[in-house]
């Protein structure tokens, strides 16, 4: 399975990117993900694409056409998730980073690699067995 940071699917699906390099590599891995069958969301993800989509001023029809075609690579939240996020919350203290820490439990529930922008997933790499992509 594969699963994307929000800001990697910003920068596959939105036009107001300020970086056409990141750009060019999150297409290529979200089109290797379609095209395997392994492309899963989550309801976080959704809900963080939509926010930063409208904050960067992204028309509101491309906004809703990209949440209507993530959608269908929906999987669902499940109580280990939350169970698995306040775990490592109570063991890290990374309260900062509970977006991220979610991500990283989802990816574990679901056998997942989790791919991402953000160097800030760093601190995360040595609580988890999942592979985790900083790319």
């Amino acid at each position: 399975m594969a699963y994307f940071d929000t800001n990697v699917l910003i920068y596959a699906f939105t036009k107001n990117t300020d970086d056409s390099k990141q750009k060019d590599v999150s297409i290529k891995l979200i089109e290797e993900a379609i095209q395997n069958d392994t492309l899963i969301v989550s309801e976080v993800v959704l809900c963080e694409f939509a926010f930063i989509s409208n904050k960067i001023n992204e028309y509101k029809n491309d906004i809703d056409n990209n949440l209507e075609f993530l959608a269908t690579f929906l999987q669902p939240s499940h109580p280990h998730i939350t169970q698995r996020m306040i775990e490592i919350l109570k063991e890290t203290n990374l309260y900062m980073s509970s977006f991220d820490v979610y991500h990283l439990a989802f990816a574990e529930y679901y056998n997942s690699k989790l791919y991402t922008f953000d160097n800030g997933f760093k601190k995360l790499q040595n609580i988890s067995k999942i592979e985790l992509v900083i790319k």
